[in-house]
């Protein structure tokens, strides 16, 4: 059943203005009055909720009147109908996935081929686990808190700190930045029990003078899937206590997510679930917490995967798949977009759409 729209968020007084006709009703209410028209919310209800606000109830069922009647709303109709439209293919994906046997599992695989995994996954969205990083990569065995301790301790590197104190972090986490040595900011994480005030989000990988560069000669051999990730582009270092959390969103590329220490949660939505992005106060973050107990209207009836990743195990995170990543212990992981196949979408951004 449709449901009523929020309310404008202004006064009482404000919300009713005095025209040259008369007394009538501010913009605002006028502005909800037809978003709840056209999302076929029943007349009486508009009209009870305007009394119950303390508006006159003359005036409520002429103003309702008149938004029936304009000719702007009739052509706002059209554009709210193909809406809708497409909210139905949504819903038809979302019930016909539920039909799987396992429908919030996600899929895991071993020697996946290049081919199977951009036809079957890649080019579908489709999410996969992946089992046997490690067996492409058996250097990456040897990553730990201890060894990035010896190899890097006086490496200089950007670490990002306050990040419980500021839920919007994750939107610009170079500000808070503090320079730390990654020997010191390791200590910091083993003693730090589970919290989410510091991370290390790192992106130093110039081959020729990254503090981290010499890392990339443990990305040998070469990916299938992946182009020459040794060049540094396309990929990113995640390294922090449990607790880190990085907030519901979406990426505009691919990515290939590889746990190489201790064990990350993924809960991750379809893209198809299309109320998540009505949810974004900027382009890609919803200010929702998955962990929270409150419900979120936007995920009652979303269909949700999630997924623990151990060592060895890498997930593809098809683009515009929203995802929250969790660390239940002290984590280290890479992201890899550098696919062989294209993987730019900049354009995917429909929480810029208000």
């Amino acid at each position: 059943m449709p449901v009523l729209r929020r309310q404008p968020r202004h006064l009482l007084r404000d919300r009713i203005a005095r025209g040259a006709r008369g007394q009538g009703l501010s913009p605002a209410w006028r502005a909800w009055i037809a978003e709840n028209l056209l999302l076929l919310v029943p007349r009486k209800t508009i009209l009870e909720t305007l009394v119950a606000k303390g508006i006159a109830r003359p005036l409520a069922e002429l103003e309702i009147d008149a938004a029936a009647r304009s000719p702007v709303l009739a052509g706002a109709q059209h554009v709210a109908n193909r809406a809708r439209r497409y909210a139905l293919v949504a819903r038809l994906e979302r019930e016909t996935a539920k039909l799987a046997s396992r429908p919030h599992a996600i899929e895991r695989r071993s020697h996946l081929s290049r081919d199977e995994f951009f036809e079957r996954y890649y080019a579908t969205g489709v999410p996969v686990v992946l089992t046997d990083t490690f067996e492409i990569w058996p250097a990456l065995a040897r990553w730990s808190p201890s060894s990035l301790k010896e190899r890097f301790g006086s490496a200089l590197l950007d670490i990002t700190t306050g990040r419980d104190a500021d839920p919007a972090t994750h939107t610009h986490f170079q500000e808070p930045a503090v320079r730390m040595r990654l020997g010191d900011f390791g200590d910091r994480v083993l003693t730090a029990g589970t919290t989410n005030a510091l991370y290390l989000i790192s992106g130093d990988f110039d081959p020729q003078s990254g503090p981290l560069a010499p890392l990339l000669a443990d990305l040998a051999p070469g990916h299938p899937y992946l182009g020459d990730e040794r060049d540094g582009h396309g990929m990113i270092l995640w390294f922090g206590p449990a607790g880190t959390v990085t907030p519901l969103h979406h990426d505009t590329k691919n990515v290939l997510l590889c746990q190489v220490f201790g064990q990350k949660r993924v809960i991750l939505f379809p893209r198809y679930e299309l109320p998540l992005t009505g949810a974004l106060p900027n382009s890609l973050y919803a200010p929702i917490d998955l962990r929270s107990r409150e419900p979120f209207p936007e995920l009652s009836h979303a269909l949700r995967k999630e997924v623990t990743l151990s060592p060895g195990e890498a997930l593809f995170i098809p683009v515009g798949c929203f995802h929250q990543v969790h660390a239940l212990d002290v984590s280290i992981s890479l992201g890899f977009s550098s696919f062989r196949a294209q993987n730019r979408f900049d354009w995917y951004q429909p929480g810029t759409i208000r």
